[in-house]
């Protein structure tokens, strides 16, 4: 299957869900079947960006950075097993969601702290900035993330 079958199979698994996972995974599906859409998003290697406190590696910008740690829902959906129960189908799907709430949750808690990482504030400030542009997969979050503010290191 290609990942805009998988795609489809989210939104019909997800469709009228009264779960706000369940429902913000439906609109990330619905959002990267539209191609002019963006289906990035900051997902891998969760260490790292933990770690990024003290700053970044001597000649990696910030740019390279958000390269390094970025996913695609297109990309990640194309290698789901064509052969996935409804279960393990539903388990994988929703981990777009739990990844990108697992980097919200974090930045969230550590930007609003004393000394907060000139990374992480940047990261904050970028997916607060995403939710505004329509193509960006944090459009998704606009209602997740609400009265919040970009931060300054």
């Amino acid at each position: 299957m290609t990942w805009q079958d998988q795609a489809n199979r989210a939104l019909t698994m997800f469709e009228g869900s009264g779960d706000d996972n369940e429902d913000r995974t439906w609109q990330i599906f619905n959002h990267v079947l539209d191609e002019s859409n963006r289906d990035d998003y900051i997902s891998h290697d969760f260490f790292n960006v933990q770690q990024t406190a003290g700053g970044l590696p001597d000649g990696v910008t910030f740019d390279d950075f958000v390269n390094l740690v970025a996913g695609h829902v297109r990309a990640e959906a194309d290698t789901f097993d064509d052969d996935l129960d409804d279960d393990d189908f539903r388990t994988v799907a929703l981990s777009f969601d739990a990844q990108i709430r697992q980097h919200i949750i974090f930045l969230n808690g550590v930007v609003h702290q004393a000394a907060a990482g000139v990374v992480h504030v940047q990261l904050w400030n970028l997916i607060l900035a995403e939710r505004a542009d329509d193509t960006s997969i944090y459009a998704c979050y606009r209602d997740y993330l609400v009265d919040v503010g970009a931060v300054t290191a």
